[in-house]
């Protein structure tokens, strides 16, 4: 992703560093007359032409609750890409919790050059001669380390930030999509490195340009990758995991349903029922749920209920 004037694109330094990454909210039901929209056009930025907006939700067109304040770009249309204002962000946000003590003392067979070698090419401003070296690195920690312990997620991170500058938009986004809640779940969510995850997903998201950009960029990804490498591969389930959550945000929520149920069922099969990334499968297939519960036709509410009752309880490991 460019660093324009200092920024997360399209945002300059000083935008970028009085908010947070957000994600536009769907558009309103018309069946519900349930929405939101924005009120107010002020603090126009000189540098990156955003503005301050209030976004309230709405019913029937009609403010009924305040959610927050927002820096806001036009990218045509009705369509924008927005960042949440911070409230006076403290100089060093309180930590939620300590993280879990990372096993890697107990393995110094993975404290080797190949890790201090990518983070000098990336310091560099190298990325493509980072990647393979995360790659490598991220290899062996999954040998003999759990795939959220914190020296993993390090890696993790850095091999999607990595993709991201790279400009493989698809893969990026289905690693941030896996991690960014094993990082909050292990280090809280005001810590640092989930921040980086929370920006470098929502960064790749407005570079592909929305929803229906991801899913069709992420639908191209899954069909070339499941070709060469099959449906178990841990690839393809991330990108599959991705898809089903960027079809949920298309509207399409039954589709989303059946997508991520496969991805649950194919997560067990290649990486066991308590496997942290099969945990993440099913979270986002209750997400999906949730979404097609609240917002869905019967179709996609009797979709919902059957996978709800499937995989709630999911079945433990010998």
């Amino acid at each position: 992703m460019s660093d324009v004037r200092g920024g997360i694109y399209p945002f300059c330094r000083a935008c970028t560093a009085s908010s947070t990454a957000w994600r536009a909210p769907d558009a309103m039901n018309r069946l519900s007359g349930v929405g939101s929209r924005f009120y107010g056009h002020r603090d126009v930025c000189a540098d990156c032409g955003s503005s301050v907006r209030t976004l309230y939700s709405t019913f029937l067109l009609i403010p009924v609750a305040r959610r927050g304040r927002f820096r806001i770009i036009r990218t045509g249309g009705r369509s924008y890409v927005g960042r949440r204002l911070l409230d006076r962000p403290a100089a060093v946000p309180p930590a939620e919790h300590d993280p879990p003590i990372s096993e890697l003392k107990k393995h110094p067979e993975l404290v080797d050059a190949t890790y201090e070698q990518a983070e000098a090419h990336w310091k560099a401003g190298d990325s493509t001669g980072a990647l393979p070296l995360y790659k490598a690195s991220l290899t062996a920690c999954e040998k003999v380390l759990k795939a959220d312990d914190p020296a993993t997620l390090k890696v993790r991170l850095r091999v999607a930030q990595a993709l991201l500058a790279t400009g493989d938009y698809g893969s990026a986004i289905g690693w941030f999509e896996l991690i960014t809640p094993q990082l909050t779940r292990v280090y809280g969510a005001e810590h640092d490195l989930t921040r980086d995850a929370v920006e470098g997903v929502t960064g790749a998201q407005l570079m592909v340009g929305g929803p229906r950009a991801e899913a069709k960029l992420l639908s191209e990804l899954l069909e070339r990758d499941e070709k060469s490498l099959g449906r178990y591969n841990a690839k393809v389930l991330r990108t599959r995991a991705a898809l089903g959550r960027a079809t949920m945000f298309t509207g399409r929520l039954g589709a989303a349903v059946e997508m991520l149920e496969a991805t649950l069922a194919d997560g067990i099969e290649s990486l066991g029922a308590d496997h942290p990334d099969t945990e993440i499968f099913r979270g986002v297939l209750m997400e999906a749920c949730g979404a097609a519960n609240t917002r869905g036709k019967k179709k996609d509410r009797d979709l919902a209920a059957a996978a709800r009752d499937r995989w709630s309880l999911l079945p433990k490991t010998n």
